[in-house]
């Protein structure tokens, strides 16, 4: 391993000269261009002319749609360790409390089960709930408000990704009409992702269960795969016609908004095994709205 004094060199500076050591001054070599800023590009460029340099995001997405048993374990553990510091921060939730305070609380409580970091905490309350993820303020909790949060942590290098929605105090009628609909959209949608499925067949499912549900639906997606990145192939999306395989792990997420209303999310990892779907989240019962 070779290290470079940070804003003292430029890392490409380094990277070339490696590369260059190892014979591979004119070589084809693979990057991500997604991940790779357009300055130390043209520095690559610049410093390794010789160098033929392709894009291998195709064959890495290819290579990550597929998790080991390894990886399976890893993002199991990771999405429940994050689910149940999630319950812990909802179960302290008090009137009183402001959104800048539970987002803290839910961070703090990713890292005591385990994460290196957590990776992103949208923790909303009220009509703040119908927005998608929106910075956290100082607006307070108030009795019987919808508190809805999709939170994640990194473990490991691997993501997690959930999300839940409840209520502290007592919900109304019509709240519980909604997301009894929703949690209705979310289990037919995991029921269809069987091996040999088409992603974008799911997707297709998911759009058919809104409009039966009497649910407004005008979302791009209906999931995404799961591991080194938050958003990883396949998409649960109608450009995806991947076929789902076994080991495969998805963040399945059903979810409805009215901004400056309300809105309701559920969000769960779901791997695929030979047989079927696994839902691996369920210390939570997201089968109704629970009210804390």
């Amino acid at each position: 391993m070779r290290a470079y004094s940070q804003h003292a060199e430029s890392p490409i500076k380094l990277l070339s000269l490696v590369l260059q050591e190892k014979g591979l001054g004119a070589a084809r070599i693979g990057f991500e261009p997604a991940y790779l800023t357009t300055d130390y590009y043209l520095e690559l460029l610049d410093t390794m002319p010789e160098a033929k340099f392709e894009s291998c995001e195709p064959i890495l997405q290819k290579v990550r749609m597929v998790k080991t048993d390894a990886e399976i374990d890893l993002l199991c553990r990771a999405a429940i360790s994050t689910e149940r510091a999630l319950m812990a921060t909802y179960s302290t939730a008090r009137p009183g409390d402001k959104e800048r305070d539970l987002v803290g609380r839910v961070g703090s409580n990713i890292l005591q089960s385990g994460a290196e970091l957590p990776s992103f905490l949208f923790f909303t309350i009220g009509s703040n709930t119908g927005y998608a993820h929106p910075d956290p303020t100082d607006i307070e909790l108030q009795p019987n408000d919808v508190l809805k949060a999709d939170v994640g942590g990194w473990y490991s290098g691997y993501f997690s990704d959930i999300g839940r929605t409840v209520v502290v105090g007592k919900a109304t009628d019509d709240q519980h009409s909604i997301y009894n609909r929703l949690a209705e959209v979310h289990r037919k949608t995991i029921a269809v992702m069987k091996p040999g499925v088409p992603a974008n067949e799911v997707y297709r499912q998911n759009v058919a269960f809104y409009k039966e549900a009497d649910i407004e639906f005008n979302l791009p997606f209906a999931g995404h795969g799961l591991g080194l990145y938050i958003h990883e192939m396949p998409m649960l999306a109608e450009y995806d016609g991947t076929p789902l395989v076994p080991n495969m792990a998805f963040a399945v997420e059903t979810r409805v908004r009215w901004p400056g209303v309300q809105g309701f999310h559920i969000e769960d990892l779901v791997v695929i095994r030979e047989d079927g779907p696994e839902i691996i989240t369920k210390f939570m019962d997201t089968s109704r709205l629970m009210e804390l």
